[in-house]
């Protein structure tokens, strides 16, 4: 019999999309796309005499991380940092590169500066959008488009206002009125800054009868022969609050399965056969207590066999053709009902609500603080193992409860980057790796970062984005890299408040 852990390494290997041969550790790793950006930013700061030969040594190292179609997949928070340094590199050529190229060199440093502030924006890294932003500020008056360069600031100080930025504030404000030629000592920086905001908010929980449409999406992008292969799932059901006879509420949901995409397809070709797995995404019903407190799922087992009967019958009517497309079906059916077992999508359900409701019942947050917490959590790309993670949070800004709303912002945003801890990880790894016979993870790293809005005065979600990334470096004979990034996004839309009528 196999040990739990060889199981869920086994499932990890299974489950993976990769199937590339790891050679010497250059780009076929995160850390060798590390190294790339290290080395670019070694550069960067290299004796300043040396300019046409480190510059052009750093721009190659960016070329090549920002080349590699792996890169989206092993370090997805590359694109930001390559953009970041981009900007750096042209702002280097720009002051060595002699006066003929000098405006050229500001105007792309410029530009490189603005797409590395949205790409930290999709990362939820606000405080590195907003220097960013500050940057190509800088960049447009080193040009002299006056105009250009205080809208720019403007933005950034408005950027400052949005996610609290006090200090960041006081240093622009002062800035924006030397551009302006007016006077930018401390009392007039303080007079601007007199109506900064300063937020907090005291979360409650206060359920009450409600109904809402849920609509679930989950892209994975991942490595087949390097390429990057991608995959969609996909979900919309309506869901309920209703008060149980417990005193408590009960969550239930109709229509899951009538638009569920399960994201199986595209396959991987070649010998073993391999398929994606089904996305577990729609969820089961459970119940909470009067004040919050997570009960139980109350139809694992039930809905757990008809979301694998479904799956399998979308598996078979949407089967590829080719020469192994039977074979690949199979393992692909054969997989579904362990993909999608009660026991897992209790875990699930169970963790969803921690994260969107349970972890924040009567907390107060100041925004802008970031604050730290342990606690377990399924293991990317091993769902069937828990182990202990390092969570920092914070309150980062107040927003329209719909995304599309315009009305006032009276939800609040919170993002949540979760990694394993380090020795938690490594006695899971250890236990793997002392067993006979079975391949060496040689190396791991997992990353999840949140964004959740939810109503402070309710605790009612309404967006619930999640970025999820794991990499693997797998040892037997021969190594195969094995790399996922998932990007599942849940919307509830509306939470419309329901009338009981009494007789």
């Amino acid at each position: 019999m196999r040990s739990r852990v060889e199981c869920l390494v086994l499932a990890l290997l299974v489950c993976s999309c990769s199937t590339t041969r790891q050679k010497a550790p250059t780009t076929d790793s995160p850390a060798g796309l590390t190294a790339q950006l290290n080395y670019a930013e070694f550069l960067l700061s290299a004796d300043a005499s040396t300019c046409d030969d480190r510059l052009t040594r750093a721009q190659e190292q960016l070329g090549s991380v920002d080349a590699n179609p792996k890169t989206h997949v092993m370090y997805p928070d590359g694109w930001a940092a390559v953009a970041d340094l981009e900007y750096r590199v042209h702002l280097a050529w720009a002051e060595c590169g002699g006066a003929a190229h000098r405006q050229e060199q500001l105007r792309t440093a410029a530009s490189a500066a603005r797409r590395a502030a949205e790409l930290y924006r999709d990362m939820f890294d606000y405080h590195s959008m907003v220097v960013l932003q500050f940057d190509a500020s800088v960049a447009l008056h080193d040009l002299g488009e006056e105009s250009a360069a205080i809208a720019s600031l403007e933005t950034a100080l408005e950027m400052d206002r949005e996610f609290g930025f006090a200090d960041d504030a006081r240093e622009n404000y002062e800035l924006l009125l030397t551009w302006r030629g007016q006077p930018a000592g401390e009392t007039q920086v303080a007079a601007l800054m007199q109506d900064f905001p300063k937020r907090q908010v005291v979360m409650k929980f206060g359920w009450g009868p409600r109904d809402a449409q849920t609509t679930l999406e989950s892209r994975r992008a991942c490595l087949l022969d390097r390429q990057v292969v991608s995959s969609r799932a996909s979900a919309s059901f309506d869901g309920q609050i209703r008060a149980n006879d417990s005193g408590g509420w009960s969550v239930s949901y109709a229509r899951r399965l009538t638009n569920y995409e399960p994201g199986v397809w595209p396959i991987m070709q070649g010998s073993p056969p391999m398929a994606f797995p089904p996305v577990l995404i729609p969820e089961a019903g459970f119940e909470v207590s009067a004040s919050g407190e997570f009960n139980v799922v109350t139809e694992s087992k039930a809905f757990a066999e008809q979301l694998a009967a479904r799956t399998e019958e979308l598996i078979r009517t949407s089967a590829p053709s080719g020469e192994h497309a039977r074979d690949i079906m199979e393992v692909a059916v054969e997989k579904t009902p362990a993909d999608l077992s009660p026991g897992l999508l209790e875990a699930v359900t169970a963790e969803n609500y921690q994260s969107e409701t349970a972890m924040w019942i009567g907390a107060t947050l100041d925004q802008g603080v970031w604050y730290e917490v342990s606690a377990p959590l399924s293991l990317p790309g091993m769902p069937r193992a828990v182990t202990q993670n390092s969570i920092q949070f914070a309150f980062t800004r107040m927003v329209p409860c719909a995304a599309e709303a315009t009305t006032q912002p009276t939800c609040v945003e919170i993002v949540m980057r979760a990694a394993p801890e380090p020795e938690a990880l490594d006695r899971l790894l250890a236990d793997y790796n002392n067993q006979p016979d079975v391949g060496r993870i040689d190396s791991y790293t997992a990353s999840i970062t949140t964004r959740l809005v939810t109503d402070p005065a309710t605790l009612l979600p309404f967006a619930h984005e999640k970025k999820v990334y794991w990499f693997a470096s797998v040892g037997k004979g021969v190594s195969l890299l094995q790399s996922e990034n998932v990007l599942a996004t849940t919307r509830y839309g509306g939470w419309s408040e329901v009338t009981t009528r009494h007789p």
